[in-house]
């Protein structure tokens, strides 16, 4: 069996069956999870609605003893005899602005209004009332769906209110009652007003025969929700079976989920209905449908994973091609680019690491070649450097003994020289060994010539020791020498300097002389010169700026460029720049 089928298998037996156990089982219990969840949702809306009704209640009750704390009321409620006309007068428009305000500041309170015992209290309409005018079904402390028939024919105070009627005494003795409303519709706003479409809340009380009776229904003014007389009974059946202040039941028949709270202050169970789907139909088709889905699934998987593992393989084969190509020793091989995003990445990769090897051997070749050139080029004018060394070493010996004291010097600053040059297995030197071998230089320049060459070294203390590529320096001085001093045979002065970048992360190294400088015609065309990056052989038998250059990118890359400045008459000034790394030599 080839690997892709072995793959396949494996796949299906190891994984596809196994998965199929374990979705079956997260089907259930996400469906169980679901009706837990819808559970949750709809005990925690109850709560919510609850809250908020006890609320109302609570404002109720703090009215109640703010009422009971107006000393004024009261007094004025026990004994009116003991006021003036206007005195009355103000007392009722006091009052009546107290029970306005009250209404201003509790905006869904439908009526707030006294009715004094006394009668010969005047009424202040509609909020100060006679104590007559109530019944004493009007004088219960709760009544739901309650109707103000006092009012006479203002019938917009008398719609269906939940009210309560509380007694006002002084001294123990009953002197008017306080009579507290709000709307039916806003004081069950999640039963006239639900937010949802898929449930909705009714208010139900207990009878005395231990049947609901369903509050919310027996008004016309509002859309209340109306409920079949079976799913009554089933209602009733549970709550009552219950025999708690909270709960959650499924209606079997009706098939629907019920939420129930209790609220002690009005005796009244506050009731949700799910009118979303049938639950537990709901469970079984979807449990049904999503069985018959993974089988589905499992199939199409199936089939999937065996053209998914072929076409991974075919990358794959791809780059074991290549590998075997880079065995033999061919690392120019490139592999087509295909197949998934992981198996492109992977062909990508081996595209770059077999170029960037090809690169990195070629610029090991390059710079093997540079710095035997280098070498070549410092040693090409000396026969046998070891040999001349040991004579000059004679001479020198000689000139002591004879007390030849200037050419004991030359010979010693020349040997210095040599010995600077011979060690070229050394490539980077510090800043001050270079400064030491220019010094040398000039030196023997001046013993040659009939003017002076004086030398300026203004470079920080703490930069002396900074590693540089050997001989990028002395090969400046030298070209300044020839292009700028020779030819005028006179007195002259070169100036090397150090400056470190803002970042500090480069040091720019200048040869300036002040000779006849170049036109700027002639700066672009060593500009162009040394920013070709082509390896070449310099064959002047010298170290020159290519050189240089190319010492610089494969020792530090190309973005270490020489830089060039020069006017006519004035002079020119070479820039070198290498990293700020201290050298350990």
């Amino acid at each position: 069996m080839v690997f892709s089928k072995k793959v396949v298998l494996i796949n299906t037996l190891i994984v596809i069956v196994p998965l199929f156990i374990l979705l079956s089982i997260i089907t259930v219990n996400s469906l169980r999870r679901q009706v837990l969840s819808s559970r949750r949702a709809a005990e925690d809306t109850v709560q919510i609605n609850v809250s908020q009704i006890n609320e109302k209640i609570n404002t109720f009750n703090l009215i109640e003893t703010m009422i009971n704390a107006n000393e004024n009321i009261r007094m004025f409620f026990i004994s009116p005899e003991g006021y003036t006309e206007d005195e009355v007068i103000d007392v009722l428009l006091t009052q009546t602005t107290i029970l306005e305000s009250i209404s201003r500041i509790t905006p869904y309170l439908y009526s707030t209004r006294l009715f004094p015992t006394n009668a010969i209290i005047p009424e202040r309409w509609p909020m100060i009332l006679q104590e007559s005018r109530l019944t004493e079904n009007d004088k219960q402390r709760w009544s739901l769906n309650y109707r103000a028939n006092y009012m006479g024919y203002q019938n917009g105070l008398k719609l269906p209110s939940v009210c309560t009627t509380r007694e006002i005494y002084k001294n123990h003795k009953l002197i008017g009652y306080l009579q507290i409303a709000v709307r039916m519709e806003d004081f069950f706003p999640s039963v006239y007003n639900p937010p949802h479409f898929d449930s909705y809340e009714c208010v139900f009380k207990k009878t005395a025969d231990n049947q609901l009776i369903n509050i919310s229904a027996q008004t016309d003014q509002f859309d209340a929700p109306k409920i079949s007389k079976g799913a009554l009974n089933k209602i009733t059946k549970s709550i009552c079976k219950s025999q708690k202040d909270s709960g959650t039941a499924f209606l079997t028949i009706w098939n629907k989920m019920i939420v129930w709270k209790y609220i002690p202050d009005l005796d009244v169970y506050l009731v949700h209905v799910n009118l979303g789907k049938d639950l537990l139909k709901e469970m079984w088709i979807d449990s049904l449908l999503i069985i018959l889905g993974i089988a589905a699934l499992m199939l199409l998987l199936t089939v999937g994973v065996k053209y998914i593992t072929n076409h991974l393989l075919s990358g794959f084969y791809t780059i074991m091609d290549g590998m075997k190509k880079v065995k033999e020793g061919d690392l120019s091989v490139q592999i087509p680019v295909s197949g998934i995003e992981e198996i492109q990445e992977t062909q990508e990769t081996f595209n770059l690491m077999t170029k960037t090897l090809t690169e990195q051997i070629e610029q090991i070749k390059t710079e093997q070649s540079l710095i035997a050139d280098t070498e070549m080029k410092a040693m090409q004018n000396q026969i046998n450097a070891h040999f001349l060394y040991n004579v000059l070493e004679t001479i020198r010996m000689q000139a002591v003994l004879a007390d030849q004291e200037d050419i004991e010097e030359s010979l010693q600053v020349l040997g210095k020289m040599m010995r600077y040059c011979l060690r070229w297995r050394i490539h980077r030197v510090s800043l001050a060994q270079e400064i030491e071998y220019i010094k040398s230089y000039i030196y023997i320049l001046n013993i040659r010539n009939d003017y002076t060459i004086s030398l300026m070294i203004e470079i920080p203390e703490e930069l002396m020791d900074l590693e540089i590529p050997k001989m990028t320096l002395q090969p400046l001085v030298e070209n300044a020498f020839v292009h700028a001093i020779e030819a005028t045979e006179a007195d002259a002065t070169l100036r090397i300097t150090a400056k470190l970048t803002e970042d500090n992360s480069k040091v720019y190294l200048s040869v300036q002389d002040y000779g006849c400088g170049m036109d700027q015609e002639t700066i672009n065309k060593i500009e162009s010169y040394l920013s070709n990056v082509d390896y070449e052989r310099d064959s002047k038998g010298s170290i020159g700026l290519k050189n240089i250059q190319q010492r610089l990118n494969v020792f530090y890359g190309f973005d270490y460029k020489i830089q060039v400045e020069s006017k006519l008459g004035e002079g020119t000034t070479i820039s070198v720049p290498v990293p700020n790394v201290r050298s350990t030599v």
